[in-house]
C-alpha cells in the first residue's frame, strides 16, 4: 500500500521536474493527489500521505483510514458526493519547508467548500501534516 503511494508520488515528482513546476505547484498538486485518493475511496493511500505514517501503530492507521471513509460517506449523504477538487493556491514558507494548500471541494449538489491542507516537505516529497 505504501509502495503504491510512493510510486504515484515519484511519478508526480518526475513530472514536476520535467515540467519545472514551482515549489508551490508541487505542494498543491501533491495535496490534490492525496484528496483524489480520498474521493476515489483509496483511504489507505490517503492516510499514507500523512507525515509520520511509518511511525504510526497499525491500529492508529486503521482508525485514520476508517475516519477518512466515514468523512466520504458523510459527504455522500449530505451533498450527494464530491464532484471535483480544484486547487485555489498554495502559500509556501521556504524557511520551514511547509505549505498551506487551499483546495475547493465541489459537491454534486452544487455546493462548494474551501479547505486548507497543511503540508510539510520531507526530502523531495510533500506530506500532509
Amino acid at each position: 500500500m505504501r509502495y503504491r503511494l510512493l510510486i504515484g508520488l515519484l511519478c508526480a515528482v518526475c513530472a514536476a521536474c520535467s515540467s519545472e513546476l514551482k515549489t508551490d505547484e508541487q505542494a498543491a498538486n501533491t495535496a490534490r493527489l492525496y484528496y483524489d485518493y480520498l474521493v476515489q475511496g483509496k483511504y489507505d493511500d490517503f492516510v499514507a500521505g500523512i507525515e509520520g505514517y511509518d511511525e504510526m501503530p497499525d491500529t492508529y492507521r486503521r482508525q485514520l483510514s476508517d475516519n477518512a471513509r466515514m468523512f466520504v460517506e458523510q459527504q455522500n449523504r449530505e451533498h450527494g458526493g464530491i464532484e471535483r477538487l480544484r486547487i485555489m493556491r498554495a502559500d509556501i514558507d521556504s524557511d520551514t519547508e511547509t505549505a498551506q494548500v487551499f483546495l475547493v471541494i465541489s459537491y454534486q449538489d452544487g455546493g462548494n467548500e474551501q479547505i486548507m491542507v497543511p503540508m510539510v516537505r520531507k526530502g523531495q516529497l510533500w506530506l500532509m501534516r
